[in-house]
């Protein structure tokens, strides 16, 4: 048996960004990863926003960025309509990436075992206290530790396995996440404005979702789609078949030169109800942080690792892991993400509800503008003036139908943001607060005419 005072399972992205800060915090952390260390890298997209590589505690080489995005352009599904939206970032070379946060969290001081597999958490006293872990010699060992973080991705091979009963358990169901491939590949012509990554909407391609294409440089790109998980289960449809019927014999992938293919599960929906337990934590998509609208990961696996690895350090310093000694994660997550992330959902579930008609209109008819998108993808709200309340109410006179909808969505946003923002400061607390917004969401999807199983569940 091993002992630490920290294991993180998972070297992606949150779990060596955690374990680095633990262990520079002078904390014995393990990484426990079940695959090489050279073929650790995330499968889907690269993309990550400046200000997220600002907040950084460490700054990266250069040459883990393989291009500099000025902004995304979107696409109506009859490609009439494009909005051009500002922000900065940068297209990473993921398996740099890897290599490179792998290689700090190990100078700093952390034992990183790969090729270890997770086979589940020990429990003892209502305590997560360490993990049972396959060896690559084929032997079982308890590893122990006062704290264990969750960082394996969207399996949460610890947090999926803990009592159904524990708040952070809730299980991820195909209305809350999106199914998707991608290729990286090689192309016979020069992409036009290689600083913009592209965004297409279209049901018939990506029903509930969109598809992509970031350049990755002038001849090389990451095109790919996703579709939500809801009709994918409903309708038997998967992402490789959409993406070799639609895209892979394209215009935009001529002459297409395969450099690496691969797919995977998204979380795209609201927070956990808690991301810390007795002794434990979760960060990046095991903690289901991914933003709901867009499926950016990387950037709130980031943010994640950061504020877990801060309320660890706070807890030991009071000598208190228990879920209450490590609440602090919870309240300091939704303060600087989770309430912008779940008010997201709400806007998610609304596009996913729109046909692809009633997309082309609203866009033509500009209901949001290029400016008042880019407010609501970094606030996640709408704040607005008399006079833009005015010009936004004559838009939506336009397009009677779409605009309902948004003012409903706009509606519920507001009411989830004041739900979040009394996010309860004491455990003891959470399930009334959990039943208001269980309470909140039905009458939303009721509005939408939406059926989801989590709230018949709840």
């Amino acid at each position: 048996m091993e002992n630490f005072d920290v294991i993180v399972v998972g070297a992606g992205t949150g779990g060596s960004y955690a374990s680095y800060i633990l262990a520079k915090a002078g904390f014995n952390v393990a990484l426990i990863e079940m695959k090489s260390r050279n073929k650790v890298f995330k499968t889907t997209g690269d993309a990550i926003g400046v200000h997220h590589i600002d907040r950084m505690v460490i700054k990266p080489p250069s040459d883990v960025f393989m291009i500099r995005y000025e902004g995304a352009e979107l696409y109506s599904p009859d490609l009439s309509i494009k909005y051009v939206v500002l922000g900065k970032g940068f297209g990473l070379d993921m398996a740099k990436w890897a290599r490179w946060l792998i290689g700090e969290a190990e100078r700093a001081g952390v034992h990183v075992l790969d090729n270890h597999k997770v086979q589940g958490p020990i429990i003892e006293n209502g305590s997560v206290t360490g993990i049972k872990v396959l060896k690559p010699n084929g032997s079982v060992e308890d590893f122990k530790a006062k704290v264990v973080i969750d960082a394996s991705g969207v399996g949460a091979v610890v947090r999926s396995r803990l009592p159904r009963e524990w708040w952070v358990s809730e299980p991820l169901l195909p209305e809350d996440v999106s199914n998707a491939y991608r290729e990286v590949i090689q192309v016979d012509y020069e992409i036009e404005r290689p600083e913009y990554i592209r965004i297409y909407l279209d049901s018939k391609i990506a029903p509930g979702g969109y598809w992509w294409l970031f350049p990755k440089s002038s001849n090389t790109m990451n095109i790919g789609l996703g579709l939500w998980g809801k009709l994918s289960e409903e309708n038997g449809i998967n992402p490789r078949h959409n993406y070799d019927r639609y895209l892979a014999n394209s215009q935009y992938t001529r002459g297409r030169k395969i450099i690496h293919v691969g797919g995977g599960i998204v979380p795209t929906r609201r927070p956990l109800p808690s991301l810390v337990a007795n002794g434990f934590l979760a960060v990046g998509d095991a903690a289901v942080t991914v933003n709901p609208v867009h499926g950016g990961g990387i950037g709130p696996a980031l943010l994640s690792a950061e504020l877990a690895s801060k309320a660890v350090i706070d807890a030991f310093e009071r000598n208190d892991v228990s879920e209450r000694g490590l609440w602090k994660y919870n309240l300091e997550y939704l303060k600087a993400y989770g309430t912008k992330q779940a008010m997201l959902d709400v806007f998610r579930l609304m596009l996913q509800t729109l046909t692809d008609d009633q997309l082309n209109r609203g866009l033509r008819a500009r209901l949001l503008t290029e400016d008042e998108v880019l407010e609501i993808s970094e606030r996640g709200s709408l704040e607005l003036s008399f006079i833009d309340k005015l010009k936004i109410g004559l838009r939506l006179m336009k397009v009677p139908d779409v605009a309902s909808k948004l003012r409903l969505a706009l509606r519920y946003m507001n009411e989830i943001k004041s739900l979040y923002e009394t996010y309860p400061t004491d455990p003891s607390a959470l399930s009334s607060w959990y039943g208001k917004v269980v309470n909140a969401y039905r009458e939303y999807a009721r509005g939408l005419g939406l059926s989801l199983k989590w709230l018949s569940n709840a």
